[in-house]
């Protein structure tokens, strides 16, 4: 097991210098520092508990829901707008693609079984480890 062990701790050490890892840290560093990305964070994660909070009540205010609900859009948009969290998103998800692929390999070598297989697109561009070309 100490063998196992070792080889987790090279991995995470392996992951915490990779470039996703390296890009996803400072994206959110920047996104946090800045004022106005902060502030859109904060008013879309009210604005999202609003509408659950109203969802989640069992005499729901319809008209209060929709005014919520176009809050919450209009939120979203500026959101999604926004240059620095729009990176943050983008290198969040290429963080999230490697790990996948990371656990993929693993799942593969450890079972023959691979996620991959079913839906190969014949590019091995975006594979997970298929094996297949």
């Amino acid at each position: 097991m100490e063998k196992v062990l070792q080889q987790a701790e090279l991995l995470a050490e392996a992951i915490l210098e990779s470039d996703e890892f390296i890009a996803m840290r400072l994206a959110e560093q920047a996104a946090m520092k800045d004022e106005k990305a902060t502030q859109l964070i904060a008013a879309y994660n009210e604005k999202r508990q609003k509408v659950e909070s109203i969802l989640a009540n069992a005499q729901m205010d319809h008209s209060e829901l929709a005014r919520a609900g176009e809050e919450l859009q209009n939120v979203e948009h500026a959101v999604d707008e926004n240059e620095l969290i729009s990176k943050m998103r983008q290198t969040n998800e290429a963080f999230t693609l490697m790990m996948k692929r990371v656990n993929s390999i693993i799942k593969f070598v450890v079972t023959g079984e691979s996620d991959e297989d079913e839906g190969c697109a014949g590019s091995c561009e975006t594979c997970g480890g298929c094996h297949t070309h």
